[in-house]
């Protein structure tokens, strides 16, 4: 068996990109698992500044990534991180697609290049496994941007790729309430009786092995093999408290495999030689080991 080509892209050259994609991609655990095809430069560019450039620069290096795939000279796709503000710079470059306070980031980037309508966002820290229904948008919009039938598509298309790809025959999942103390019965908030409960009954229904709503701090604490996060903070908050350096941004729904490591540019300690590499790691192998092989 062949080890799969994995393109990496360096993210934006100004953030801690290019020194975490150098060491990650230095590690003989990655290179055991797969061939890195590294894509970006940082000469040039003052670590720590965020210019138009630098953010241009990132697009330019994703839109490279994606001619690779496009054309079978890469497998997958792991890339480095970029501020969301460099998807401004697509004016020009990509103009069709939208800008980031619409929240768009490299999923919905992909996506649409892709025209992949229906994609997900699940943060994988070891065993833990966190969906994300909604992603990058004000607070104030989840309550409108969940609906029964966004839940039940969204965790079909999670479980089944749990169960297909990570080989888990029944996954155990639970699923968050959005409003404090799952609403209290209706009494701090409706989305819970009216969309969420609604979406779990004929989730167990269909086979899914699903309970909720439950408060975050109680899906957790205990053992399950998919908890589903209304918004993004729910889940990226206790993630980063339990697991803060392993996790990785995987995303559902593309032609291929995409991940991402689970943090951002770190303008502030760019160029300092300090910065934690092991998510990279993590987005490279869970990359390779999701990647089907060739013969």
């Amino acid at each position: 068996m062949t080890k799969p080509v994995i393109a990496i892209t360096i993210g934006d050259p100004s953030g801690i990109g290019p020194e975490i994609v150098k060491k990650a991609v230095s590690d003989k655990s990655v290179l055991k698992v797969c061939k890195p095809l590294i894509i970006g430069t940082s000469y040039g560019f003052v670590p720590g500044k965020q210019s138009l450039k630098s953010s241009k620069s990132a697009i330019l290096f994703l839109k490279e990534a994606v001619t690779l795939l496009k054309r079978g000279r890469a497998d997958a796709l792991v890339t480095g991180p970029v501020s969301k503000s460099s998807f401004d710079s697509v004016d020009g470059l990509a103009p069709h697609l939208p800008i980031h306070r619409d929240g768009t980031g490299h999923t919905e980037f992909l996506a649409k290049i892709f025209n992949t309508k229906n994609v997900e966002m699940l943060m994988v820290a070891g065993d833990t496994k966190v969906h994300l229904l909604t992603r990058h948008i004000p607070l104030s919009n989840v309550g409108s941007n969940i609906s029964v039938k966004k839940i039940i598509n969204s965790i079909k298309s999670v479980h089944t790729f749990i169960r297909s790809r990570f080989g888990v025959k029944t996954p155990k999942a639970a699923i968050c309430g959005l409003n404090p103390h799952c609403g209290d019965g209706g009494l701090v908030g409706s989305e819970e009786q009216k969309i969420i409960i609604p979406a779990v009954r004929i989730l167990k229904k269909i086979g899914v092995n699903i309970t909720g709503p439950l408060n975050p701090e109680v899906a957790f604490t205990k053992k399950f093999d998919l908890i589903i996060c209304t918004y993004h903070d729910q889940a990226m908050l206790p993630l980063k408290l339990l697991k803060p350096n392993v996790i990785v941004n995987l995303t559902i729904g593309l032609p291929f495999i995409r991940t991402s490591p689970g943090h951002g540019t770190a303008y502030d300690i760019a160029g300092r030689g300090i910065a934690d590499y092991q998510a990279m790691i993590e987005a490279i192998k869970l990359a390779a080991v999701l990647t089907p092989k060739n013969p």
